[in-house]
């Protein structure tokens, strides 16, 4: 084997969106360069260069770089317009480099999108290089062997990368030869820590806050051994030794496993010894949540590192989940788990998703009203469909089957700062099918925001409880009429942040954003339905004068036997129970017994006591009307933790 003698330079580049301080280790292509790195050829022949992760112009970063013999590109939604802008840039300054595309977002038979009748349909394979020409391989699935198998190639005075599986491979020009798949890796074991070996020591000292990914099995999520364990419980070690704020743990299905429980034990034990780090811990656990998820979940939750516990369906509706896949948790089994989980006050999140396809208005408000009802009052997070690369959705004859139309709009990452937006991403949305037209994909988007804003995030989800538990009225009719009623009254401040929204949603359609900053909160990218939570809270007295003026009328046209003193005291319970920026201590007079009412979400039968009694509520932070710490504090911090609503409440007989 002839080998060329020179020592050549490694770039590998993982960019992502900075969240305040916060910042992502780039994991991926850590664990490339670990891999990599245990050949001794690679060694000696290869400088593995500082990781690039900041989205700093492309342009210079590319005329900075010293003699790159190779980048490697990790590849997703969030990086794939700057990855390909940094590539072209690399080729034009160091036309030698060999570049290397991978991720997930490279796509494995398909490249780009056409529009046919309306439609959004995937190209044939075989054009990704006629459209990136700059790109020498596109790495599919899993990288690490196949990466270090092309350093080792490109080393060779004639590199033959057509035998290295995994690849497709730029040939003849700008064709395609694409290789044969590789198999895949089955224990992680056999993989380096990045953490561990040294990768992150050039970056880990850096001024941020660090978020870092933790892989605890790789395959099989049922592995024959505990080989990885020894791997796990030192980067765990690593993690509070670094002062690592937020750990997103890898595994699809945390909490499927007996170990899970016991290496969430040594992680809080590890925490303790090192001054409180790693702070929080995000986990996706298993899809259909047991006793073993809910005693993980408390772990972390008395330890102050729970990030809410996750009981997620994407929809309601068992032919939506037919068409794309999908089993559910028993709705009985998810209101016994919420049960649970509200009785041990660990907050918990379900997701849905928005646009799937088979679901219609109809079905998606059903859907709203059924989780509501099993007990999900502040943890509904609903999300738009996105159409991704290798995903089946994505193929021509789903896209066809469905009637799947979806539109190109700049990517939403909730929270993220826009100054560091120097080049734009963006995400394929779907926004209609067969089932649901554009201008239901509107409406829907209209009533998640309501059903989010309104009741999630607690601006009138008593007053809803109330009407739905003393007269029968269903979520959906209480959001559907507050939309109507200030659609109507666009004067209000309720209207005019309705207006906004109806207007961007609109934009949305053909091709704009669905978030906004609002400067005096921060810089920071909101979802929508949090941008008018933080809009309605800085006037919350006004707000709440509407709000009433909303409820007399509801009251009027739903024939209800209600008298003005009930009403008077439920908007005052509410406005009062809602955290501000303002208030840190405040009382409140009623005639009735609303919080003994409500402290089971008013469970049907509950009646109503008339008791004069006085509420006073102590804040557990004063914010002094520091609006940007209020807003990340309670909005951004504590959305999936339902920290909202006051929790140190004294009711005293009058």
């Amino acid at each position: 084997m002839t080998y060329i003698k020179k020592k050549r330079n490694i770039f590998l580049a993982q960019v992502n969106y900075r969240y305040g301080d916060n910042a992502f280790m780039p994991y991926s292509v850590a664990t490339l360069q670990a891999y990599a790195q245990t050949d001794s050829e690679v060694r000696n022949n290869f400088d593995f260069q500082p990781l690039l992760f900041l989205r700093e112009d492309p342009d210079q970063v590319a005329r900075k770089m010293e003699r790159p013999a190779v980048l490697g590109l990790s590849c997703y939604l969030w990086n794939w317009e700057y990855n390909k802008l940094l590539a072209q840039a690399v080729r034009a300054y160091h036309p030698d480099c060999l570049i290397v595309m991978g991720g997930i977002h490279v796509p494995e038979h398909s490249d780009g999108s056409i529009v046919r009748g309306g439609i959004r349909i995937p190209k044939p394979s075989g054009g990704f290089f006629v459209e990136h020409p700059y790109v020498d391989i596109a790495v599919h699935g899993e990288g690490e062997i196949t990466f270090a198998s092309i350093l080792l190639e490109s080393f060779l005075s004639n590199p033959n990368y057509a035998k290295i599986p995994g690849i497709s491979l730029r040939v003849d020009g700008n064709q395609t030869l694409k290789t044969s798949s590789p198999n895949r890796l089955s224990d992680l074991s056999k993989l380096s820590s990045p953490y561990l070996t040294g990768v992150f020591d050039s970056i880990v000292n850096r001024p941020f806050l660090w978020n870092a990914s933790q892989e605890t099995n790789r395959g099989c999520p049922y592995p024959c051994t505990f080989c990885a364990w020894g791997r796990i419980l030192a980067e765990m070690e690593w993690f509070g030794r670094h002062r690592i704020e937020y750990i997103f743990n890898c595994d699809a299905n945390w909490g499927i496993l007996d170990r899970d429980y016991d290496l969430t034990v040594k992680m809080v034990e590890i925490k303790a010894r090192y001054g409180g780090y790693p702070k929080k811990f995000r986990m996706c656990t298993a899809k259909n949540s047991n006793d073993r998820v809910f005693d993980i979940t408390k772990v972390l939750d008395d330890a102050g590192m729970n990030k809410g516990a996750t009981l997620s369906f994407q929809s309601m509706n068992d032919t939506v989940l037919e068409a794309v896949k999908r089993r559910n948790i028993k709705i009985k089994d998810f209101a016994e788990f919420m049960r649970r989980y509200r009785e041990a006050k660990i907050a918990t999140y379900t997701e849905l998703i928005m646009g799937l396809p088979c679901e219609t208005y109809q079905t998606f408000k059903y859907g709203i009203d059924t989780l509501i009802d099993a007990g999900q009052h502040s943890g509904l997070n609903n999300y738009v469909c996105l159409m991704l690369p290798n995903d089946e959705m994505s193929e021509p004859a789903y896209v066809e089957k469905y009637g799947i139309r979806s539109v190109r709009m700049p990517i939403l990452l909730a929270h993220s700062t826009p100054g560091s937006n120097l080049v734009q991403e963006y995400q394929d949305v779907v926004v209609a099918t067969n089932s649901m037209p554009e201008e239901d994909w509107q409406r829907m988007f209209i009533f998640s925001w309501a059903v989010q804003c309104f009741h999630c995030l607690g601006l009138t989800r008593d007053i809803a409880i109330l009407f739905r538990r003393q007269f029968g009225l269903n979520y959906s009719d209480f959001y559907e009429r507050l939309i109507g009623y200030f659609a109507a009254n666009s004067q209000t401040l309720v209207g005019q942040q309705f207006t906004v929204t109806s207007k961007i949603v609109a934009e949305a359609i053909h091709g704009g954003r669905l978030d906004l900053v609002l400067p005096r909160f921060g810089d920071i990218c909101w979802p929508l339905e949090e941008a008018s939570f933080l809009n309605f809270i800085i006037d919350k007295e006004r707000f709440y004068l509407e709000i009433k003026a909303f409820v007399r009328m509801l009251a009027v046209d739903l024939t209800l036997t209600t008298d003005d003193a009930l009403i008077n005291d439920l908007i005052a319970y509410q406005s009062s129970l809602t955290i501000d920026p303002f208030n840190s201590e405040l009382s409140v007079e009623l005639q009735h017994g609303l919080h003994d009412y409500f402290s089971g979400f008013g469970n049907s039968g509950t009646e109503i006591k008339q008791v004069r009694n006085k509420l006073i509520i102590k804040a557990d932070k004063d914010f002094a009307g520091d609006l940007e710490r209020y807003a990340r504090e309670v909005v951004w911090y504590g959305r999936k933790g339902g920290r909202f609503h006051h929790s140190n409440i004294v009711v005293e007989m009058i």
